[in-house]
């Protein structure tokens, strides 16, 4: 395990590394089924383009990008976001994108959403947590409703996947109602 920034049961959480945007990271966001819902999979990535990324981040206090990282061998299967973190207002923007193909449902996603959302509303004491989905996705709205995001509205024919429009519904979590579930 190298430097944790939070640990889980089947998984930790930590910062980026250069080996990491220089591994399969570029090569997830230029998948065509695993980027199908992200804003970002529409151009070709390259590990130049990750590693401008990657650098990036290094001063940019509006996000906070961690790896996810299985603990059983250290595997970087993803990586999962807080972006637009509003300080003054106090609320950010989730993603998520769990790249490796063997670990893309199930225990790892809600696992890796249960530590960021732990992170958001604990460490970085923010309000809310906002999350938008394709209503396409089903696996992002079932996350969603798992961790009892609200829907605050939806987009109409806001996305084109699959050369089908389809709506993009607009979701948030408040610090309250998640204290109150996981005192």
């Amino acid at each position: 395990m190298y430097n944790p920034y939070i640990i889980g049961k089947q998984i930790y959480l930590r910062h980026p590394t250069e080996e990491d945007a220089k591994g399969k990271w570029h090569e997830w966001l230029s998948d065509e089924n695993t980027a199908k819902f992200l804003d970002t999979g529409f151009w070709p990535n390259s590990k130049e383009l990750q590693l401008d990324f990657y650098n990036s981040l290094h001063d940019d206090r509006t996000k906070l990008v961690l790896s996810i990282v299985l603990l059983s061998n250290d595997q970087h299967i993803g990586v999962i976001s807080l972006s637009n973190i509003n300080w003054m207002h106090r609320y950010a923007t989730i993603g998520i994108l769990i790249g490796e193909k063997n670990y893309n449902k199930g225990i790892y996603a809600t696992e890796a959403y249960a530590l960021i959302l732990k992170i958001a509303f604990l460490r970085l004491n923010l309000l809310n947590v906002k999350a938008t989905y394709c209503k396409a996705n089903q696996n992002s709205g079932a996350i969603l409703k798992l961790f009892k995001f609200k829907v605050a509205g939806i987009y109409e024919n806001m996305m084109l996947i699959d050369g089908q429009q389809e709506d993009e519904v607009i979701t948030y979590l408040d610090r309250q109602s998640w204290l109150k579930r996981n005192g």
